[in-house]
Formats: structure tokens, sequence, C-alpha cells
């Protein structure tokens, strides 16, 4: 589901959106996954419109998570986007309580960040592609051939915002964001 066309650059202008004043912008990603080149492309694009700077944090999977995320929130950065990659997808609420904990408002796609402490989320329904998961082992089970399952993406985002760590980084969240949310945890 990582990589969906435009989802990197949507997220950016989402946390742009949530701080307007937002000059500086980080990138969290693992530089061996074949998704980066793409993401950062489109943030870089995004950026350029946006008047955005984004400096990239490229990471390894055997990166101390605490003295990463430290290293962000000194870089002066107004904000981050965080890759659904590794290590990040296997510690997301360790994540979401680093940015919370080092003042770093983020956007990512992994909605269990923004549940942790994160501001924003924006992806996939995790939900919808745990169950469309299950039909096709359902169907390989039965001995359809792989080869003949069709390709898909997710057909449904959705939007999640944490307004409790909107307040302890004394943001006020848009209403116009607030209004597309799906959810809004308080």
């Amino acid at each position: 589901m990582q990589g969906l066309e435009g989802l990197t650059g949507k997220r950016v202008e989402l946390l742009k959106d949530a701080v307007p004043k937002a000059t500086r912008m980080g990138l969290l990603f693992y530089p061996d996954n074949p998704t980066t080149v793409r993401s950062l492309a489109q943030v870089k694009e995004v950026a350029a419109r946006l008047g955005v700077v984004i400096t990239p944090f490229p990471v390894q999977p055997g990166d101390q998570l605490d003295a990463l995320v430290n290293s962000v929130g000194r870089a002066g950065v107004d904000g981050v986007e965080i890759e659904p990659v590794v290590p990040f997808t296997s510690y997301p609420r360790e994540i979401g309580e680093l940015v919370l904990k080092y003042r770093i408002p983020a956007v990512s796609e992994l909605r269990r960040i923004v549940e942790s402490g994160g501001l924003i989320s924006y992806g996939p329904n995790l939900f919808d592609a745990t169950r469309r998961l299950a039909y096709f082992v359902d169907r390989i089970l039965k001995e359809t051939k792989p080869a003949d399952l069709p390709v898909e993406q997710a057909t449904r985002l959705e939007l999640v915002v944490n307004l409790k760590t909107a307040e302890a980084l004394g943001l006020t969240v848009p209403p116009a964001i607030l209004a597309r949310a799906d959810e809004v945890l308080e």
C-alpha cells in the first residue's frame, strides 16, 4: 500500500496547512526502500511549490530511535513527514511518543504514530486492507493461482488528526482540516 502516487506530497501539504509558519520540514525515510525515490521526488516538488525547505533524515533499521528523533528536533525543522517503512512500521507507538517528547509536529501514513503523539495521519485504511488480504488468502487456499488474481491498491484513505498533540504543541488545527478528518482524537 505504501507509495501510493501523490500521498507523500499530500501529507506534506497537510502538515504545511496545520503548521502554516513552517519553512523547514524533515523527511524520515529508509533509503534502501524502492518507493523512496518516488517519495523524495514528490516531497521536493510539493516543498518547492509551498516554499518549504526539506531536510532528509535517512534511517537504517539498527538506528536508535530516540537519538534519531532527537536529531530531527535539534535540526530546527518545523515538522516532519515519516515514511511508512522500517523501522517506523515496527515501532509506531514509540515514534509517536518521541515526536511528541521532542515537540515535532509529525505527519505519516501510519495511524498508530498519530494515536501515540503524532499530529496527522493520511493513508490507506488498514482495516479495509486487511479484509482484502483475507479475500486473497482465501482465493489462494482455494487453489487460485496468485498470477490470476488482480493487483489492487487501496481505494479508501483516511485522515486522522490528534487534537491532544496539537494542543500540547501549541498549534491550532485549521477548521478545514478538521472538517475533512475521518477521525479526530481528543
